[in-house]
This record gives structure tokens, sequence and C-alpha cells, in this order.
């Protein structure tokens, strides 16, 4: 069921389109945390792989699944879905661009029969406009099914403002968030997880209290704000990457999916755990997700969409930066890398 996992060859001829000078596959290695307990939009106990060469980072993730489904599991919800590219429309002056803007509110419709005609799959849920002085911004917004739909949009959005009168100079991606973090573009999947642990669990698994967790994440909250960072999480980039490379999905799209908020909060003696994450992308099809390690991986957790395992994405890097956070309160973090993650010469 896992040959290639297990070592057999990926025949060359199947990274046809996705890559250009193929000298051979990159080995790295995988391992599985389980299980990991959903409720929500999605319920069931699953096994997520990781791909990484960091020692500690799957032990890690697994003590944090065990306490969260010990815990009652999980519970994650999508509660938006789409693909957006942010288009930027250069006129002469601000009056070409108010004009091309107010030509697009009356021509909406038009505009959305042109996109959807590129495409079989997905469908405009947004097209809007603003205005950056002489600069038009439009944000093209579309369902993409279970594919990620960069190239799908990319094809409605060049056909959309091929459409737009004035002959502005075009820049495709002038205003997109495309693979960097962003706290104002949000597109993708946006999911939200939350937990709560009883203070029982805290004290046994993780030698911890509700109240500590609570303070150590004020302090890190804080330290993250004074920096500016559009990452308010702990280290959600391990699991979110380690995920990615197994499951075929572009992991260039770590920096813009960990843009996210982690709450860690004490209620009574129990720890209340949520994690927002607005701009997660995963895809099941497409791309490399349905190839070599990537297909066995797919399977391996066996989701039946990208909404599926966008959830499960978003249950994994919460219980992941929960552990973690007891890790920083003892000496685990250190020895745990001392005791696991050696690999001196």
């Amino acid at each position: 069921m896992h040959d290639h996992l297990g070592g057999a060859s990926v025949p060359v001829g199947t990274a046809r389109g996705n890559i250009e000078g193929l000298i051979g596959y990159a080995q790295v290695p995988v391992g599985v945390a389980s299980p990991l307990r959903l409720r929500g939009e999605f319920a069931g106990d699953y096994a997520v792989p990781f791909a990484t060469t960091e020692g500690t980072m799957v032990a890690s993730y697994q003590r944090g699944f065990r306490l969260c489904t010990d815990a009652g599991g999980v519970s994650v919800m999508v509660l938006r879905d789409g693909y957006a590219l942010f288009p930027l429309l250069a006129y002469d002056g601000v009056g070409g661009a108010l004009a091309a803007g107010r030509w697009v509110d009356d021509n909406r419709d038009q505009l959305t029969t042109i996109a959807e005609a590129t495409t079989s799959k997905g469908r405009v849920t947004e097209l809007s406009w603003e205005l950056l002085g002489r600069r038009l911004l439009l944000t093209v917004r579309m369902t993409t099914g279970d594919a990620l739909g960069a190239n799908m949009v990319n094809r409605a959005v060049a056909a959309v403002v091929a459409a737009i009168p004035g002959g502005p100079r075009v820049s495709l991606h002038g205003y997109d968030p495309e693979k960097r973090a962003s706290t104002r573009h949000w597109r993708g999947k946006w999911v939200v997880a939350e937990v709560t642990i009883p203070g029982a669990l805290l004290r046994e698994r993780l030698r911890t209290s509700a109240a500590a967790l609570a303070e150590l994440w004020n302090d890190y909250h804080l330290a993250y704000a004074r920096m500016g960072t559009a990452n308010h999480a702990l280290q959600i980039a391990n699991g979110l990457a380690g995920i990615y490379i197994a499951t075929g999905q572009d992991a260039a799209y770590v920096a813009e999916s960990c843009a996210s908020t982690l709450s860690l909060e004490a209620r009574g003696d129990d720890l209340y755990g949520s994690l927002d994450l607005p701009s997660l992308h995963v895809a099941t099809v497409g791309g490399g997700t349905q190839k070599g390690t990537a297909a066995e991986c797919q399977a391996l957790i066996g989701t039946q969409s990208a909404r599926e395992l966008a959830c499960v994405t978003a249950g994994a890097l919460l219980a992941g930066d929960i552990n973690l956070a007891a890790s920083f309160l003892g000496d685990d973090f250190a020895a745990a890398h001392e005791r696991l993650g050696r690999n001196r010469g």
C-alpha cells in the first residue's frame, strides 16, 4: 500500500508537468503521529504524516495529539473557502481608474460569466475593487473545489482584466499576498480549531496548569505584537511544512498559510485553546498531491476533500502548539532536542 514510502522508486514520468530539468527525487524522512480526533465539520480519528528532518518534531505532535484526543478531540470548522487574486490596473490618472471601477460595477454579471467560462470548476463569489491613487485594485475570489486553484483563478482573472476598458497597465499579481503573509488579504480556507483540556490531564500529561500556559501565551502574544509578525502562533510552520511536503502541496504556501492567531486561556483549572487560520492552503487534487509518496500519504490520512484535509491540518497544528507551549515551561524542549534530535558527527 505504501510502496514508495517504503523505498520503491517513483516512475520518472509521473513528474511531468511538475518540474523542469529533472535529475531525481529528494528523499525526506516521513513520520506519522496518531490518532488525532476531530469533532465539528468532520469527525473521526486521523493519522497525520509529517516529512521532516527535525528530530523531536513528530514526537511533539504525537504527545499533543494524544492529549487532545483524550480530552475529547479538537473541534474544527471551515468558515470560508475560496482562492482569490488581486490584480492591479494602472491608469493615467485617478479619473480613469475610477471610471474603470464604476464600469466593473455596471458589468459585474458579464465579467462573472467571462471568468466562469474559463473553468468547469470555479465559481465567482466576489468581484470588487478599490483605488490606490490612479491604480484600480481588483479582488476576484472563486471557489476551486478540491484543487488549490492558483492556475484556475489565474486564467479566469486574466480573462476578466482583458475585458475591462481603458488600456491600463496590468500587473496580474500586483496586490497579491501570493506566498507572503498578509494581515489584510485572506484567501484559501479560513479554518478555526478549538479544544478544551481538563486540568487533570494538563497536570498528568504536561506537568503544568492552565494558568501557567495562559500566562506564557500572554507573554509571547505581547512579544509577537511588538515584533509586528503576522504569525501569532508558536511554531506552526514546522507542522505545516511537514504536512505540505508529505502530501504534495506547494510548500511555498507555508509563508502565506502561517498567518494565524493562537489563543490559550485558563477557564478555571481547564485550558481552552484555539487556532485561527484565515489563509490556509491545501489541496487533494492537482499539482503533486496524487503522485508518488504524496498519494500514499494522502491515502494514509484518508480525507475525502480539501476541506477535510484543511480541518485535519488545523487540528494537528493546534495540538502541536499546545504541547510545545508546555515544553517551553520546563526543560522538555531543550532536553528532547538533545535526546531525540542529536545528529552530530
